[in-house]
């Protein structure tokens, strides 16, 4: 428990003090960019995951579980947004014919998984079991974000020039190691109805 609070605890101070500073930085302002604007949000949404998840420590309240759970939705809504902001379609011959662009089916899968987390949370939030048990609908959500957010990224890179590439690759190095420990935590809870 103790090693468990310190690590909520030092999420919420590190993602804290980088959205200060990505502030500091004019990330958010009113003449921002959407993606300034989106990396702001996914950094302030992790800072409010780590404080959620200190407080449910400390207090065990059902309520902060669902803030958590809430933020950390959030926080992968705004990565798969930064991320289709950042994939760009590949014109073959110099032009996207119209209803080709790659983005547009998977922005419908974003909004899609959203809609399904935010529709989990309500139900378990009410109590209701009229899909089936709203814990494992939560978890089920939980492994399909960073499914999702993983093929976004992979896309991303994949599209990159050769110029960019190297530019983009502190940010994927990052990513995909944050995505890929969530993918094995939530795959293994969806496995064993429960997180380890």
């Amino acid at each position: 428990m103790t090693l468990t609070a310190w690590s909520y605890g030092l999420v919420g101070l590190a993602y804290t003090a980088f959205a200060l500073r990505l502030m500091q930085l004019g990330y958010g302002g009113p003449s921002g960019k959407g993606s300034k604007t989106l990396v702001l949000a996914a950094v302030v949404f992790s800072a409010l995951w780590g404080w959620f998840g200190l407080a449910l420590l400390f207090t065990g309240g059902a309520f902060y579980f669902l803030l958590s759970q809430l933020s950390d939705l959030l926080r992968y809504g705004a990565w798969c947004a930064f991320l289709l902001i950042l994939l760009k379609p590949s014109p073959v011959d110099g032009a996207v014919p119209d209803g080709a662009d790659p983005r547009s089916w998977m922005a419908y899968l974003t909004v899609a998984l959203l809609v399904f987390g935010l529709l989990a949370q309500l139900l378990a939030a009410l109590g209701l079991t009229v899909l089936g048990d709203p814990s494992r609908l939560m978890l089920f959500s939980a492994m399909a974000m960073p499914v999702l957010a993983l093929v976004l990224l992979e896309q991303v890179f994949r599209n990159a020039t050769e110029d960019t590439r190297w530019n983009i690759k502190p940010l994927s190095l990052g990513l995909v190691s944050v995505f890929l420990f969530d993918l094995y935590l939530f795959s293994e809870a969806v496995l064993f109805n429960r997180p380890d």
